[in-house]
C-alpha cells in the first residue's frame, strides 16, 4: 500500500502559490510555487511584511492584507511584487480554521492569451461584472436538458404535480435569462422596464426561494395595499428580490429564532437625477428585506455593494455588486443600514412609479 503523502509534499505539489502569515503581517511560509511566482527563494521572503511584498492597485485589497479577521476573494485582478508585474491572479485571504491568529493567502495565476493590460486608476464601483462567454455555453447546455426533462415529466403527471415541473421550467428560464444579462452588464443596455405591481414578484421571489431551499421560509410580511405599479424591469427585479432573501436565510439559518421580514411602502422623500434627465426621479415606492442574522461587518459596510467583496468564505462578492448594477438599471437605488433597536439587517430598494395610463 502506497504511503500517504506528507503535509509537506502536499503543498509542495500545489501549482497555486501559498503564503502563511503570523500575526505580525509577517510571511512565515511560502510554498514553491509561491518561490516560483515571486522569482525569489523562501529564504528571501520569510521574515518580510506581506504588504512589503505584495501590492494591489485596489486599496481594498491592499489593506485586506493587514486585516487579521477578514475573509476576501478576488477574481481576476493584477498583483505586482516590488514595481515588478506578477500577472492576473484569483486571490483568497482568510484565517486558518485551526487557528484564528494565523493567515492563509492563496494565489492562482491566470493564463493570458495575450498582453496584460490594466488601468491604472480603475473606479471600483464602476468595475465591470459578467461572467465570461465560455462559462454562460457550459451552464446553458445543462439547463437546456434540465429543462427539456422537466418538460417531458409534465406529460406524465397529474394536474396536481405540474406546478413543480412548471416553476422548474420557470426557473430555468429566469437563470438562461440572467446569464444573458451577466454576459452584457458591461454595456449600457436599457433595461425592459415596465409598469409591475411588485407584491406579486414578491410572492415569486419567496416560492423561489422555497423551492430551492426544499422548505418552507417564514417571512413575516406587512404589505401596503394601496401601493402603485412600479416601473422596473421584472427579470431584474426578480434576482434581485431573490439574492436579498437567499442571503437572508443564509444568515439565519443557524439562529434558534430566526425571523426575516419583508415590508412594502410609499415615501415621498427619495429622488435621484438620472444621466441625460434634467428633472429628477421621484423613488417613492419602498421595499424592505430585513432578517435578524449577524450583519455586516462594520469594516465591509460601505464596500458591500463593491465587486469582489463578501462576508461569507465561498462568496465570490459578486452577488451585492449585481443587485446595486440591477437597481441602477431600473433607475431605482438600494440602501444598507442596520436597525439598532431590534436588532436587524436591513436592505432597502427604492424604486420609481409607474406612469399612469
Amino acid at each position: 500500500m502506497d504511503a500517504i503523502p506528507s503535509g509537506e509534499q502536499i503543498l509542495a505539489g500545489l501549482s497555486h502559490a501559498l503564503i502563511i502569515l503570523d500575526t505580525g503581517h509577517l510571511i512565515t511560509r511560502v510554498n514553491p510555487s509561491g518561490e516560483a511566482l515571486f522569482g525569489t527563494s523562501a529564504k528571501n521572503l520569510l521574515g518580510r511584511r506581506i504588504d512589503d511584498v505584495l501590492q494591489f492597485s485596489d486599496a481594498r485589497l491592499q489593506a485586506a492584507l493587514t486585516e487579521p479577521d477578514i475573509s476576501l476573494t478576488a477574481r481576476s485582478v493584477m498583483v505586482t511584487s516590488e514595481d515588478r508585474k506578477l500577472g492576473i491572479v484569483d486571490f483568497d485571504i482568510h484565517p486558518l480554521a485551526s487557528d484564528s491568529e494565523w493567515r492563509l493567502i492563496s494565489l492562482s495565476v491566470l493564463p493570458q492569451d495575450g498582453p496584460i493590460l490594466e488601468n491604472e486608476n480603475p473606479d471600483p464601483s464602476d468595475l465591470a461584472i459578467r461572467a465570461p462567454d465560455i462559462l454562460s455555453h457550459e451552464i446553458k447546455n445543462p439547463l437546456a436538458a434540465i429543462r427539456g426533462a422537466a418538460q417531458l415529466l409534465d406529460r406524465n403527471l397529474d394536474e396536481s404535480q405540474k406546478p413543480l415541473t412548471q416553476m422548474i421550467t420557470a426557473e430555468v428560464e429566469r437563470v438562461v435569462n440572467l446569464l444573458n444579462r451577466m454576459q452584457t452588464l458591461s454595456s449600457n443596455q436599457p433595461a425592459q422596464i415596465k409598469a409591475i405591481n411588485i407584491h406579486s414578484l414578491i410572492d415569486s421571489a419567496r416560492q423561489s426561494i422555497e423551492a430551492a431551499t426544499g422548505q418552507a421560509v417564514r417571512i413575516n410580511d406587512k404589505f401596503d395595499p394601496s401601493l402603485p405599479d412600479a416601473l422596473i424591469d421584472p427579470e431584474a427585479m426578480m434576482q434581485v428580490l431573490t439574492n436579498l432573501l437567499a442571503n437572508a436565510v443564509d444568515a439565519t439559518k443557524h439562529l434558534p429564532s430566526p425571523e426575516i421580514r419583508i415590508v412594502t411602502r410609499y415615501s415621498f422623500g427619495a429622488s435621484l437625477s438620472a444621466q441625460g434627465q434634467t428633472a429628477a426621479i421621484r423613488l417613492p415606492i419602498q421595499i424592505m428585506v430585513c432578517d435578524n442574522g449577524p450583519g455586516v461587518p462594520p469594516e465591509l459596510e460601505r464596500e458591500i455593494f463593491s465587486p469582489f467583496v463578501s462576508t461569507k468564505k465561498e462568496g465570490q462578492g459578486l452577488g451585492l455588486a449585481l443587485v446595486k448594477k440591477l437597481m441602477r438599471d431600473m433607475n431605482g437605488r438600494i440602501r444598507y443600514d442596520r436597525e439598532n433597536q431590534e436588532e436587524m439587517s436591513r436592505f432597502t430598494l427604492f424604486l420609481p412609479v409607474a406612469p399612469k395610463s
